[in-house]
This record gives structure tokens, C-alpha cells and sequence, in this order.
């Protein structure tokens, strides 16, 4: 038997995921304002990471799925739910002071 699992598209990278780990905005059904999360009405499902956002935001993807504009303000309401970057590890180089000669 297969799970449920409910997928959705990133209306950036347009890659499938289960719907729990998307950012969603909904346009209310009365056109007249967009809420992140839950809500009845038309629905646009973003990853959460910085490049997907960027992406959408620059190609107006969220304005072209929901069918309304969206304001600054919910471009930056997204940005603070983004995942945080993984940290790169620092490379040691060979030639660092720490190693004796």
C-alpha cells in the first residue's frame, strides 16, 4: 500500500514535494488580500529556499499563479520562513601557519 502523500509544484523550480515542507500563499476567495499558510482560495506553493524565492520574485511567478499582485511585504514575510543556509565547512589549506616546516 502506498502512503498518502500530498504533492505539490514549486511555482519556482517547478519540482514536486510533499505539500507539508512548501511555503504556501493563498489568494482569499473575495480577491482582496493573500494570507501564508491556511485558508480557502487559490493556492501558490513555494520551496523553502532563498533561490526559489528570488526566482519567483524576480519572474513573477507568485503574481502569475495566484492572479493578483503581491506586495513587497509578502515577499519579506516569506524570507524570514526560509530554511537556513547549511554553513559551509572551512577549508584548511596545506600551506596554513599551523603546520610546522
Amino acid at each position: 500500500m502506498s502512503s498518502n502523500v500530498t504533492l505539490r509544484r514549486c511555482v519556482s523550480c517547478r519540482q514536486l514535494h510533499d505539500r507539508c515542507k512548501l511555503l504556501r500563499v493563498i489568494r482569499l476567495p473575495s480577491g482582496q488580500g493573500l494570507v501564508l499558510d491556511q485558508g480557502m482560495g487559490r493556492s501558490a506553493y513555494l520551496c523553502p529556499k532563498r533561490c526559489c524565492l528570488e526566482d519567483a520574485r524576480k519572474r513573477r511567478r507568485l503574481q502569475r499563479a495566484l492572479r493578483v499582485p503581491v506586495a513587497d511585504s509578502v515577499y519579506d514575510a516569506l524570507a524570514q520562513r526560509l530554511e537556513p543556509e547549511a554553513e559551509k565547512p572551512l577549508r584548511q589549506d596545506e600551506d596554513s601557519p599551523s603546520h610546522a616546516e
